[in-house]
């Protein structure tokens, strides 16, 4: 996909899923993302509004994960003709970049996007699994020579970057 030398373009992240144990400073090439995607979900009530596609599996609803849902307060079903979906950007996995030693990023201002707030080359400190973490999230790694909180400020906002991976993808 990129010659080393050819900069991609896209926001910092924090990638976590089930199975990574904790989550990875990553990078997502804005080639890859689509903009203003709508749910299958309503945004009020949290149901789910698209014909089911597993036999086994019956999705009904998607509710955020936050204190009011997890003390067992979901909010009440809209009446029909009142849903509203939420509409967001949708990123691939093709434009997913797990940072790695000597990868070269460079991260912007999002009030900003010509100042920049960091850049260099990609040098992380590994952590055994669930001993560290960046504001009650597990992490795997530290950048060399920034604080913590600074650098995991950058991806939990998503803040603008470019990346020059060390591999072509």
């Amino acid at each position: 996909m990129s010659e080393r030398g050819d900069a991609l373009k896209g926001v910092c992240c924090f990638h976590s899923e089930t199975g990574t144990e904790g989550g990875y400073w990553a990078f997502q090439d804005s080639r890859f993302i689509t903009k203003n995607v709508p749910r299958s979900y309503c945004r009020k009530c949290g149901k789910y509004l698209e014909p089911q596609k597993y036999e086994n599996l019956k999705i009904t609803k998607v509710l955020p994960l936050n204190q009011e849902v997890m003390d067992g307060k979901e909010p009440p079903e809209c009446p029909e003709e009142q849903h509203e979906r939420e509409v967001g950007d949708s990123w691939s996995y093709k434009g997913l970049h797990i940072l790695e030693n000597g990868d070269r990023l460079t991260i912007y201002s999002p009030e900003n996007p010509t100042e920049i707030v960091w850049q260099g080359i990609i040098s992380l400190r590994q952590y055994p699994l669930f001993t560290e973490d960046a504001s009650g999230y597990w992490i795997h790694a530290d950048q060399e020579g920034i604080a913590r909180e600074t650098w995991a400020a950058y991806f939990f906002k998503e803040y603008p970057a470019k990346l020059i991976p060390i591999r072509k993808s």
